[in-house]
């Protein structure tokens, strides 16, 4: 073998190394950009899903409270005197994600010979997320009947 081919031998050997490497960092380059692009997937996926569960306790939550605001009214007309209740509402009777509550208070306008109702709803209770919302009503007292 002379000098001239084992030097030509050397130089391809050397263009092939590099071009192997330059190979390796585009494969590496785009497996980071598609491990990215996961990433940024899984991401939006997990708050998609938490978005998706605020909702629901929220909508859980103002349904709770319409239907304390039904009961105190339906409450008020069976009886003048009633002065308001809590519920306790395991989480099997709701969503079975949470217990909830419901709390009535009651107070007397005697300047406006009505009563005002407070009704507070709160779920999930005693978690870190829990949604609480409250409503408050003037209920005249009914008309005697002739």
């Amino acid at each position: 073998m002379n000098l001239q081919t084992h030097n030509r031998r050397l130089s391809l050997c050397r263009n092939s190394s590099g071009r192997r490497g330059a190979v390796l960092v585009v494969a590496l380059v785009c497996l980071l950009v598609v491990m990215a692009m996961l990433g940024a997937m899984l991401l939006g996926a997990v708050r998609a899903h938490r978005q998706l569960h605020r909702e629901r306790d929220l909508r859980q939550t103002e349904l709770l409270l319409q239907a304390g605001t039904d009961r105190a009214a339906l409450r008020f007309a069976r009886d003048p005197n009633y002065r308001g209740e809590t519920w306790e509402l395991p989480a099997a009777s709701i969503a079975n994600n949470g217990s909830g509550r419901v709390k009535i208070e009651t107070s007397a306008d005697a300047a406006q010979n009505s009563k005002t109702a407070k009704i507070i709803a709160e779920y999930p209770l005693g978690d870190e997320w829990s949604i609480r919302r409250s409503r408050t009503l003037q209920i005249q007292p009914p008309l005697p009947r002739e």
